[in-house]
Order: structure tokens, then C-alpha cells, then sequence
């Protein structure tokens, strides 16, 4: 099992090297970079993915990436940290070559603190992307991976306590080997993102941990009359009425 899971990384990592595979990671970055006021807390970590795709920020912060050979290593489906211990998780395509991606989830979910900040970056199966891995014999980097719709990603934050504060389409190009053909179908992401924005080829998600108050709240109470009120009992008989 563990070897397995060794090849399946080294045959992603080598993909994200590709021409492919470095267009997508160049998009992500820049467009990380735009959502970074997003990106708030002192750490932030990185998995799955060795080539940091974290923004620059003015703030200060720690920065870290969990991936074979970077800063850390670890198992997204069992971070190595704290309950409550991270302000900032980014899930660069995670979710698709998980074994487990719920087990993933209920991870970060754990890890961050109350009203952290999770960012997915995910492809999407009602796309060019999606239609070339429906034709592929899914048994090459990415195709091999499951996409989920954006609808059941966030049906499973949902269940969380999670709340996607906004989404971000990109990717609207047919995924092509060439650097020259990329670079001539270049336009249709501009298209794209006003024509047919449902059909973007990946989806950034960011989604805030929203904890639910445990402790009830106080209700006032007005204290009750020990007696009816006088429209409900007689005045009291005097002893002029009583010898009549």
C-alpha cells in the first residue's frame, strides 16, 4: 500500500513538471496571489503539493508545505498537528488523488482554528478537463484522480461547519500538451470567464470554519404574579354585606 501511494506521488509530482502540469501551477499561483487578503493568522500550511503555491503577504507569518521533500512530510488524512493549531490550510488538489477525501476534510476541519480559512483547488468534471479524463483510460497524472462538482464539495463542508466565502473559475483552455497551442488558446480564458463560467476546467474554493456556540444563551425571565389578577376575583366581602 505504501508503495503504491510512493509511486502515485512521484508520478504526480512528475506531471506538475510537465508543460501542462506548470500552466496550471502558474495560474494558481497568480490567482492565490489576488485572493491573499483571504490568507490571514500567523501559520499556514501547504499539503500535497511540493512547489509552494502560499501568496506573498505584507503580514508577517509562517509559512510551510507538507509534501515528500519539502519543509515537512506528513499524510493529509492525518495532518501531524494540534487540534486548533493552524490558521491557514491550502489543499492544491488534494482531494482528488485522496483514498479518503472525507477523512482529509474532518482533518482540516480539526487542525484549524475557529474561523479559519481552508482554500481547495479543484478540477471540475463538467469541463474540457473533465470530458478529457471521461475519454482517457485513467491510468495517467491527472486523469486517474476522481473530480468532484463543486456542488457535492461543498455539500461536504457543509456538513463541517464550513462556509464558502467565495469561488474563483479558471482553467477554460482544452488541457493540451503543447506550450504553443496553450499559448494560442490563451483568449478563451478571458472568454471564459464571461461566457461560460460553468464550464471552468478547476475551481478555488475558500471556505471559513464557522464554529457553533455550544453554551446557550441566557433567556429573561419575568417573575409571575403568586395571584390572579383582579379581574379574576371579587373584592373582598365587608361585614355590612354579610348581615344583609
Amino acid at each position: 500500500m505504501t508503495d503504491y501511494k510512493t509511486d502515485n506521488e512521484q508520478t504526480m509530482t512528475d506531471w506538475w513538471q510537465s508543460p501542462l502540469g506548470q500552466h496550471v501551477l502558474m495560474q494558481e499561483q497568480s490567482l492565490l496571489q489576488l485572493l491573499s487578503p483571504h490568507f490571514h493568522g500567523y501559520f499556514q500550511l501547504q499539503t500535497g503539493l511540493k512547489q509552494s503555491l502560499l501568496p506573498q503577504l505584507s503580514k508577517p507569518s509562517i509559512q510551510k508545505v507538507m509534501a515528500p521533500s519539502a519543509d515537512l512530510h506528513g499524510d493529509s488524512s492525518a495532518l501531524p498537528f494540534k487540534c486548533h493549531s493552524i490558521d491557514t490550510l491550502l489543499l492544491p488538489h488534494v482531494l482528488e488523488f485522496s483514498s479518503d477525501p472525507h477523512q482529509v476534510l474532518r482533518e482540516a476541519e480539526r487542525v484549524l482554528v475557529s474561523d479559519g480559512i481552508l482554500v481547495l483547488c479543484c478540477f471540475n468534471p463538467w469541463s474540457l478537463w473533465g470530458l478529457r479524463r471521461l475519454f482517457s483510460w485513467q491510468d495517467g497524472p491527472p486523469w486517474q484522480g476522481v473530480f468532484f462538482s463543486q456542488t457535492r464539495i461543498k455539500d461536504w463542508l457543509a456538513l463541517l461547519n464550513f462556509e464558502v466565502v467565495t469561488a474563483k473559475k479558471y482553467l477554460f483552455q482544452p488541457p493540451l500538451s503543447s506550450p504553443k497551442w496553450l499559448n494560442k488558446l490563451s483568449l478563451m480564458e478571458r472568454w471564459g470567464q464571461r461566457l461560460w463560467p460553468a464550464f471552468a476546467g478547476a475551481t478555488i474554493l475558500i471556505a471559513t470554519k464557522r464554529t457553533i456556540p455550544l453554551t446557550p444563551s441566557p433567556q429573561r425571565w419575568r417573575a409571575q404574579p403568586l395571584f390572579p389578577s383582579g379581574r379574576l376575583i371579587g373584592k373582598p366581602a365587608t361585614r355590612e354585606q354579610i348581615n344583609k
